[in-house]
C-alpha cells in the first residue's frame, strides 16, 4: 500500500476538483486552496462578476468557503491527534484504496 505522506501539510494543497474542459475535452484540476482563495478575493471586494473576466468567480462557486474551511480544520485536529500518538496523517492513493484491509477485521 503506498501513501502520500502529508505531514505538516495543508491538505486543501492535496485536494482538489477535477473538471472536464468544453474547448478541448481535457481535464483540469482546481485544488481547494485556490477556491479557497477566490472566496477571500471576492469577499475583499474584487469587482468582477462575470466568470469569463475573473477565475475567482468561477472557482468560487465550486464549493462554499464554510465547508472549505472546515475540511482544513478537521484535518489540522487529525494531524494533531496522530502526532500525538507518535504517528502521523497520510492520505491514501486512490488506486490503492481497493487493496486497503481493515486494521481489525469486521465480522460480517
Amino acid at each position: 500500500m503506498v501513501a502520500i505522506e502529508v505531514y505538516g501539510m495543508n491538505i486543501l494543497d492535496a485536494v482538489a476538483i477535477s473538471l472536464p474542459c468544453h474547448s478541448c475535452g481535457g481535464n483540469y484540476q482546481v485544488p481547494l486552496r485556490d477556491v479557497l482563495l477566490s472566496h477571500k478575493m471576492l469577499h475583499q471586494g474584487c469587482p468582477s462578476f462575470q466568470e469569463s473576466e475573473c477565475p475567482p468567480v468561477f472557482q468560487s462557486r465550486l464549493f462554499e468557503r464554510g465547508d472549505i474551511e472546515e475540511l482544513q480544520h478537521a484535518w489540522s485536529r487529525l494531524e494533531n491527534r496522530a502526532r500525538s500518538d507518535g504517528g502521523e496523517l497520510v492520505l491514501l492513493k486512490a488506486r490503492d484504496l481497493a487493496e486497503t484491509q481493515p486494521a481489525v477485521p469486521t465480522q460480517t
